[in-house]
Formats: structure tokens, sequence, C-alpha cells
């Protein structure tokens, strides 16, 4: 019964979260691309793990299945990383909102996929998200032109900065939990 309540308030505090990031906090972490990037994107997706921990019970035990989730949560952290993507999830809110709630999904979806999944898939997965945000970095950063034409190129270079930064740090983590498994073997 403790539990029940716990993980029902849980589900309130994201969904106020949800409703904060999405509407009255939109308009500013749209104003610049390391807010909109960096702050939103994430948090949606950080909500959606939240929720699952909520439902400990879901997950997803068919590895066809948890393959097929994986390359939707890639496909969709691909999608909302493409300039054109970010500059229509800037001009048209709800484009944005669209995005916010396939974020919760998918963020959702990892921890229900990534609990009954094989090691070897878990480093994989990783390791991809890992080259995906470090390729993105670099983009922004190298490219002088600018590629998301609701921000500014300073703006592009600043998130291509954080993103290899992030992608750096995933990437090591990543290595340092291959090593410690293959050492425990």
């Amino acid at each position: 019964m403790f539990k029940w309540k716990i993980n029902l308030i849980a589900v309130l505090i994201v969904s106020l979260l949800f409703y904060l990031l999405s509407y009255p906090l939109n308009d500013w972490l749209s104003l610049t691309m390391p807010r909109h990037q960096l702050l939103q994107l994430p948090a949606m997706f950080l909500l959606g793990i939240i929720l699952n921990a909520c439902c400990p019970n879901f997950e997803v035990k068919n590895i066809s299945y948890g393959i097929a989730g994986l390359i939707f949560i890639m496909a969709s952290l691909i999608f909302w990383m493409l300039p054109r993507s970010v500059d229509e999830s800037v001009i048209h809110p709800n484009f944005n909102r669209t995005m916010h709630f396939n974020m919760l999904v998918a963020g959702f979806l990892t921890i229900a996929i990534l609990r009954n999944t094989i090691f070897e898939i878990k480093i994989v997965f990783l390791g991809m998200v890992s080259a995906m945000l470090l390729a993105t970095g670099v983009a922004l950063r190298v490219f002088d032109m600018l590629l998301c034409s609701s921000f500014t190129i300073d703006q592009q270079k600043e998130t291509g900065l954080y993103f290899i930064l992030i992608a750096v740090g995933s990437f090591t983590g990543t290595l340092l939990v291959l090593f410690k498994s293959l050492n425990h073997k």
C-alpha cells in the first residue's frame, strides 16, 4: 500500500514537471540552443526514466521487441537533433510538445528494454548513443554555417562543445562499465 502511494506521488510530480517544461517554461527553454537541446530534451527523457521507475514490472522480455525498441529510441534521438526538427520545434510549440512526449516515451522504454537486455546489447546501445552525441557535437562545432536558423552560430558552437563533453563522459562511462564487467568474468 505504501509503495503504491509513493508511485502515485512520483507520477504526479513527473506530470507537473512535464507540464512546467512544456508550457510555462517552454518559451524560455526554446530561447537558446543550449537550453533547448541540453536542458529541455534530456529533461523529458529523464522524466520518462523516472516514470518507468514507478512501473518496475513493465519490461520488454522479447529480444526482438527490445532491439526494435532500441532502434525506435535511437531514431527518436537522431530525429530531434536534426537541424530541421530543431527549427520546427522552436517555431511551432505543438511540434515541440510532440518532441516532449516522444522523449518521455523514449526514456520510459529505454529502462523497460535495458532492464531485461543482455549486457552486450546494453554496451553497444550506450556506445552508439555516445557516438551519435559526439558526431552531433563535432558537426555543430566544426561548421561555420548556421545549421539551425532559430539560433546563432555562437549558440550552435556552444551546444556542440557541450555535446562533445557529454559524449566523452558517456563513452568513458561505457568503457568503465565494460572493463569492470570483464574483470568480474
